[in-house]
């Protein structure tokens, strides 16, 4: 029998997942259902484990056959062109397979079928163009496969269709305008390929659309103001294309929208207000294009707003107070544009806000103590902006905040140790600013922290000991302040830690032996400090390490030999110090060494000719 000659192609754990198919009453075994007259008419094994492929399946041996649903297994090879003796058959699903080879074009054949699923395998070709003979399909889904070529204008005559998913494939060419006489589609995707061309304006016939994917292709033109009349779209997702163009404010009609992307593309122009008419809108994503203009006070209507990005735009005035009214909303990111005014207070209401980026903007004043009350916070980029003023203490009450990105600005006063009590911190950096003050010591309380970015502000004071309990540490910068003091020993503990950078301070003192417990540290830069004693011979346990300056000190002695253990070394600077002695022939070693900078020192005796080697 047809179905028993398959199973024993089959590797023996599919056989043994099979155990039932044995005798010759198939109407008893397992995913197998027969008619009155004990005919097979249904073969479902989805999700069963199978592994092998259809060479040995006779499809002749099953004329009644009306659904083959094979789904989500490991089968492989080609799918048979036998397979058109199914001459009945209602439904095929060979989706979540790893078939290759050729859509067979006998599939044509199989008038009766209204579901064909090769979804999510691994097959190669064009689409059959004796698939337009399938008059009564009601879903199409070739999607995640490397299918090549056009999409065939033969589609348009499919007048049935429901579904059609294309996606995920390596087709090109143009969205040929005959789609738009699918009157019965609800969803269409063809997003991820290779299309060119126009979005046709014929897409704006389809009255029971729900859902239009044409996202990652290179389509460009504007976008059509026909869309406008999908007055069943929920999702409209049209980014990462060339689009260029004004976003249409015919798009204002879709009432049922609830995901409006149209991100990176070259969109131009304002935003219209008439997005604000958009009640039923849960993510709008305008970002990466080249919009100007306002922010319209529109969006504040949109009640159900969760997610609001219109980030690296050209976007400009000041950010409208209608904003506070969203209460739903979760993400908002206005960062990279030319926004100004000041960060409004009223941004403190949105208590179920996760991420508010409105960095790189030219906003002024200070940072209102309302944000505070953002108690679900997790991110907070503020960076690269005007702000002045002090770091508001209300920050502390951030439980959940994960990221305190307040760097480049022209913020003042000092640190407040209310940051202290943000336990879930993982990355605080305050660069390039005017904070004064010392370090705070409770900044070792922050146990998750990974980054911990001070530099470029005039802090005073010694560094706090207490850093060296920060564990979780990846990246210390405390660069070009005015620090003061020794180098903690403690910092030793940071096993993780890969950049250390303590130039251009006052420090003083010898640099601690405990460094050369770092393993994992890559950059190490202690240059421009007033530091004293030797170059410790620990140095020479550092294996990952690639940068080491140490230049314009007043470090002394003899250049440890150990230095010669760096293989991952290829840039150190020990020039303008006080040291003696011999260049160490195992510099010799250094083989990733492009560059080295012993000037200004007293060292002695010839040039190593080890040296050759490097």
């Amino acid at each position: 029998m047809a179905l028993l000659n398959w199973k024993t192609s089959l590797n023996n754990k599919s056989q043994s997942l099979l155990s039932s198919w044995v005798g010759t009453t198939p109407c008893n075994w397992v995913g197998i259902n027969c008619d009155h007259s004990g005919s097979v008419t249904h073969l479902n094994l989805s999700n069963y484990g199978l592994r092998g492929t259809l060479h040995n399946l006779n499809f002749q041996s099953l004329p009644h056959l009306l659904s083959l649903n094979l789904s989500h297994n490991s089968l492989s090879g080609i799918i048979n062109s036998n397979i058109s003796h199914l001459s009945k058959l209602f439904l095929l699903d060979l989706s979540g397979n790893q078939f290759t080879g050729r859509i067979p074009f006998e599939i044509g054949k199989l008038t009766s079928l209204h579901v064909i699923d090769l979804s999510a395998n691994h097959m190669t070709g064009l689409i059959p163009q004796d698939l337009g003979a399938l008059s009564s399909l009601s879903k199409l889904d070739f999607s995640s496969n490397n299918l090549t070529g056009v999409i065939p204008t033969f589609l348009g005559n499919l007048s049935n269709l429901i579904i059609l998913y294309l996606h995920m494939n390596q087709l090109f060419g143009s969205i040929p305008q005959e789609l738009g006489m699918l009157s019965s589609l609800t969803n269409l995707a063809l997003q991820s390929n290779n299309l060119i061309g126009v979005i046709p304006a014929s897409l704006g016939n389809l009255s029971k659309l729900t859902n239009l994917y044409l996202f990652e292709n290179q389509l460009s033109g504007s976008i059509p103001q026909e869309l406008g009349m999908l007055s069943s779209l929920t999702d409209l997702e049209l980014s990462t294309n060339k689009l260029t163009g004004v976003i249409p404010a015919s798009l204002g009609k879709l009432s049922k929208l609830a995901t409006l992307y149209l991100f990176e593309n070259q969109l131009s122009g304002s935003i219209p207000q008439e997005l604000g008419m958009l009640s039923s809108l849960i993510d709008l994503d305008l970002s990466t294009n080249k919009l100007i203009g306002v922010i319209p006070a529109s969006l504040g209507n949109l009640s159900k707003l969760t997610t609001l990005y219109l980030f690296e735009n050209q976007l400009s005035g000041s950010i409208p107070q209608e904003l506070g009214m969203l209460s739903s909303l979760t993400d908002l990111k206005l960062s990279t544009n030319n926004l100004t005014g000041v960060i409004p207070a009223f941004l403190g209401n949105l208590s179920n806000l996760t991420t508010l980026y409105l960095h790189t903007n030219q906003l002024s004043g200070f940072i209102p103590q309302e944000l505070g009350m953002l108690s679900s916070l997790i991110d907070l980029e503020l960076t690269t902006n005007n702000l002045t003023g002090v770091i508001p203490a209300s920050l502390g009450n951030l439980s959940k905040l994960t990221t305190l990105y307040l760097f480049e600005n022209q913020l003042s006063g000092s640190i407040p140790q209310e940051l202290g009590m943000l336990s879930s911190l993982t990355d605080l950096e305050l660069s390039i600013n005017n904070l004064m003050g010392v370090i705070p010591a409770f900044l070792g309380n922050l146990s998750n922290l990974n980054t911990l970015y001070l530099h470029t502000n005039p802090l005073s004071g010694s560094i706090p000991q207490e850093l060296g309990m920060l564990t979780s540490l990846i990246y210390l910068k405390l660069t070009t302040n005015n620090l003061t003091g020794v180098i903690p020993a403690s910092l030793g503990n940071l096993s993780k830690l890969t950049t250390l950078y303590l130039f251009e301070n006052q420090l003083s003192g010898s640099i601690p032996q405990e460094l050369g417990m770092l393993s994992s540290l890559i950059d190490l830069e202690l240059a421009i400090n007033n530091l004293t004693g030797f170059i410790p011979a620990s140095f020479g346990n550092l294996s990952k390490l690639t940068t080491l300056y140490l230049s314009k000190n007043q470090l002394s002695g003899s250049i440890p030999q150990e230095l010669g253990m760096l293989s991952s070394l290829t840039d150190l600077d020990l020039s303008i110090n006080n040291l003696t002695g011999f260049i160490p022939a195992s510099f010799g070693n250094l083989s990733k060494l492009t560059s080295i900078y012993l000037h200004t020192n007293r060292l002695s005796g010839s040039f190593p000719q080890e040296f050759g080697i490097v």
